[in-house]
């Protein structure tokens, strides 16, 4: 998997690359591939390597690199779709910002971001066998079990949620995704045998109404209304608390916001965040619940 690991880097870069310097010849890649920090063993870039990353880039990142014959220069073809797709964006958003700053030695100590632990390990690997439809064995701990269990999963879908990734997969023949946090994974092996996504399972409709990562088959999507200050109103409209937000009002001193998501323990979790800048008004469980949680936590500070 390392080899798959380092192959992975290497795509990133020639997106990066491609990206930030607009069309070049195969020579010029060449010669910013043997400078380049990704190219650990300063081996050069062989043209079969070179053509066998842009196939891979193609299925994986689903972005198209080609030659202008004209020029003999090769360019990103789809560039305004970049963006276009949720996972691809991610990649290019993280990956690329990750090359950007092994390139550039100096800027580590004046650029900060959020370590995302569970993302280092397999997380390449995964999306690797999700493209391929190819089936896992994986060694999972639970927090909640002593001994580590083998077993052999489909993977279905990948999320990150509050700086931890989970995977989402069948096992045992189950029709209902289980879900596996990465950082509880020991080890992964790709399987060469292969799988099939059922039709009726969209990863937009199974997560449609999820707040955080626990999808509850018995918890039903409701309207959830905040109310929210003047102040926190700006943070929410620059980033929503939801897909699904919609900002229904708005006064001098607060905005209400609505949502449609199941009310579960990750929302009340980051409703309580906001301390007195939030208030839920609907639904009444809802409230009744952050009431009890307000009320159990004023106890433990008395």
């Amino acid at each position: 998997m390392v080899m798959a690991k380092n192959y992975f880097k290497s795509y990133v870069w020639l997106l990066e690359t491609l990206q930030s310097r607009g069309a070049l010849t195969l020579k010029e890649i060449k010669e910013l591939w043997k400078q380049s920090s990704v190219n650990e063993e300063g081996k050069e870039l062989a043209t079969r390597t070179f053509s066998n990353h842009i196939s891979a880039i193609a299925d994986v990142f689903g972005i198209d690199i080609v030659c202008d014959r004209r020029y003999n220069t090769y360019y990103i073809e789809n560039l305004e779709d970049v963006g276009g797709n949720s996972i691809r964006e991610w990649m290019m958003d993280a990956l690329c910002l990750n090359s950007l700053l092994n390139e550039s030695v100096s800027l580590r100590d004046r650029v900060i971001f959020e370590n995302v632990p569970s993302g280092r390990k397999f997380l390449a690997t995964i999306i690797q066998a999700i493209r391929d439809n190819k089936k896992l064995e994986i060694c999972y701990k639970s927090f909640r079990q002593v001994e580590t269990v083998s077993m052999i999963v489909e993977p279905y879908f990948l999320k990150e949620f509050k700086r931890r990734w989970y995977l989402y997969a069948c096992k045992n023949g189950d029709e209902v995704p289980h879900m596996f946090a990465l950082d509880r994974i020991v080890n992964v092996e790709v399987l060469t045998d292969t799988f099939a996504v059922p039709k009726e399972l969209d990863a937009d409709d199974y997560f449609g109404g999820i707040y955080g990562v626990r999808v509850y088959p018995n918890m039903k999507k409701e309207r959830v209304i905040l109310k929210v200050s003047s102040r926190q109103s700006q943070y929410f409209r620059t980033l929503p608390l939801h897909k699904s937000q919609k900002e229904v009002e708005t006064q001098n001193d607060h905005s209400i916001f609505s949502y449609y998501v199941t009310p579960d323990y990750d929302l009340r979790q980051d409703i309580l965040s906001f301390g007195t800048e939030v208030e839920v008004l609907e639904p009444k469980n809802l409230r009744e619940g952050m009431r009890e949680m307000i009320k159990n936590l004023n106890e433990k500070y008395k």
